[in-house]
Order: structure tokens, then sequence, then C-alpha cells
């Protein structure tokens, strides 16, 4: 199953201007269920921003042990173990995660990325959570689309101040 799981603030910004996340800091992953969500991912797909802002940003490095795939157009030095450089492009991408993966693919992000699977139908599940923060300006969840796309509702639920859809593809 090819999964996205994403918090954006009510305004639909996924970090700040400056690739923070400090809106976030008051309300703690846990509480949404990511242990677990993570627990069955054994890929991580990014896009070059993700990765770039995570590797600066979080020490030490949190996905250790998973399988890393970056999305970029040319190389990146300093790679950590089990990660690779994809520069195929997304289109081969989806039928090297549909038909290679052994667990749960997560497309990490950025909106870029994520929305590419969606425009693609490739994306099985959003599970995507919503803070009750109005941030004004940021990098946005969906910065653009290739065509409108339906998705399914598939549940509704809260984490204490988080809302949570949960969204699957359609057909």
């Amino acid at each position: 199953m090819i999964c996205g799981y994403i918090a954006s603030t009510l305004d639909g910004y996924i970090a700040a201007s400056d690739h923070s996340f400090s809106f976030l800091e008051p309300y703690p992953a846990e509480d949404a269920g990511y242990e677990d969500f993570y627990a069955g991912i054994r890929t991580l797909v990014m896009g070059r921003i993700s990765y770039e802002v995570c590797r600066r940003s979080v020490e030490p490095w949190p996905y250790a042990g998973k399988r890393l795939i970056v999305v970029a157009s040319g190389g990146i030095a300093d790679l950590p173990p089990d990660a690779e450089v994809w520069t195929d492009g997304i289109d081969a991408l989806v039928r090297h995660l549909q038909t290679e993966a052994e667990q749960d693919v997560w497309v990490f992000g950025g909106g870029r990325l994520l929305r590419s699977f969606i425009d693609r139908n490739a994306l099985d599940r959003l599970d995507h959570f919503i803070v009750p923060v109005v941030l004004g300006n940021g990098i946005p969840l969906y910065p653009s689309a290739a065509e409108a796309r339906a998705l399914r509702l598939a549940a509704v639920g809260r984490f204490g101040q988080i809302a949570h859809l949960r969204l699957e593809r359609q057909g």
C-alpha cells in the first residue's frame, strides 16, 4: 500500500516559510497514532527539499532501518544507509513501488511529491491531520494540481485538538 501521512495547519500549510515545524510542537505525533503507522512502513519516499530539511534539522536520523528513496534530479552526497536517489521520474517510481514494495510505502512529502502521487491515482490512503493553527503563510500542502481529483472520505477522527481525515483512492 502506498500511503500519505501528513499534518497541515487549518489554512493548508505543512511548514513555515523557513521550512520549520514549530507550529506542530504542541501536538505530539504519538498522540495521533504515528507509532502504529510507522511500524508498518518499510519504505519512505521524500522529495529532495524534504530530505534536506530532515537531514539538517533532526539528529540522529530518525528513519534508520527503513529504505529511503529521495526523488531528485541529480545525486545527493552523504546519504544515510538504506537510502537511494531516484532520478527516473514519478511514473517509473510509481510502477516500481507498486511491483517491488514488500511492505507499506510512506510518501513523506513534500506537498508537490504527494500531489504527484494523487494526480496519478497512485496513493492508496492518505491520513491528513489538521492542527488548529492559522499560519498565514508557508509551504502549502498542495502547491499545484495537474487536474482535479476526488478522494473517498473513509473516516474522520480526532486526537485531542487534531482533526484526522482518512482518505482513500477512488476506483
